[in-house]
């Protein structure tokens, strides 16, 4: 099976569905072959980047031959090792052809591709990223704390729920243009989902029957899968915090995903899967 990547890729659902929904997670997958192509791709966003991990070593678990297909693009290629996308996939078994690829430290990376092991861990990695932060000089330095909280919350969530041996994985960029500057943060795990989180809790398994309907829920405050109700509070802060002029949100799980910005209507909608969790965080500066 391939799965071709369009030009500009943003997330799993620009994605061909007819192969892209087909879930590693569930038992009955049984492709032998899987080959994610990157071929024609000129650009990737951190939700992209973070799909290119979490499906491929899903399928590998199932015992699928994986296969990344490398840009032709070679600046995307760079772009590509520096956030160790090939690594991790290589380190995993997922065959990757990156040769002539130069090594290249990208210091706009403030945290490349990283497993997320515990919540303490998290804790330390949260530090190791407010240390780089006041290190350098990107953005507004009241805005670099922020940065900080809003993925320690997205990474907490997700090493609490994720129920997975594949991720949770974290990301940070910081990007500048001509136009704009920004942070960029992106926590993935190829786990159970948000709908299977919540139905976990007997109030709530009757509200959530589709994954779109599970995500605009656990945005609300003290909703949690847990049923203890001083919990559910991390998720829907983060909701807040991003619904403001130059930020906007992303929560991406199996075939559900809520935009959330201050212009875009926050109402989830049916999308090509992404076979877990995932979380974008995107603050201008």
């Amino acid at each position: 099976m391939r799965i071709e990547a369009p030009v500009s890729f943003w997330h799993a659902g620009d994605l061909p569905p007819r192969y892209a929904s087909r879930d590693p997670r569930q038992g009955d997958f049984s492709e032998q072959t899987i080959d994610v192509d990157l071929r024609r791709c000129d650009f990737l966003r951190p939700p992209a980047v973070l799909w290119c991990v979490v499906y491929p070593l899903l399928a590998a678990l199932r015992g699928s031959a994986g296969r990344l297909l490398v840009p032709e693009n070679l600046g995307t290629c760079i772009y590509l090792k520096s956030v160790y996308l090939f690594s991790v996939l290589k380190g995993a078994g997922v065959e990757v052809d990156d040769r002539d690829v130069p090594e290249r430290d990208d210091p706009k990376v403030v945290l490349p591709l990283t497993p997320l092991q515990s919540e303490s861990h998290v804790e330390q990695v949260v530090n190791h990223v407010l240390d780089k932060l006041d290190a350098s000089s990107f953005g507004a330095a009241n805005l670099r704390p922020v940065v900080a909280d809003v993925f320690g919350e997205l990474a907490q969530n997700a090493v609490q729920h994720a129920e997975s041996p594949v991720g949770p994985f974290g990301l940070i960029q910081f990007y500048e243009s001509e136009r704009v500057r920004r942070f960029a943060c992106a926590v993935a795990d190829g786990g159970i989902g948000i709908r299977r989180s919540l139905e976990r809790n007997p109030t709530l398994r009757d509200r959530v029957p589709y994954d779109w309907k599970a995500i605009e829920l656990a945005t609300r405050e003290r909703v949690s899968g847990t049923g203890d109700p001083l919990r559910g509070i991390g998720l829907s802060w983060v909701y807040e915090a991003m619904a403001k002029p130059g930020r906007q949100l992303i929560i991406h799980s199996g075939i559900g995903a809520l935009t959330v910005n201050e212009e875009v209507e926050s109402d989830a909608r049916r999308t090509t899967l992404f076979p877990g969790t995932l979380a974008y965080a995107s603050i201008e500066t």
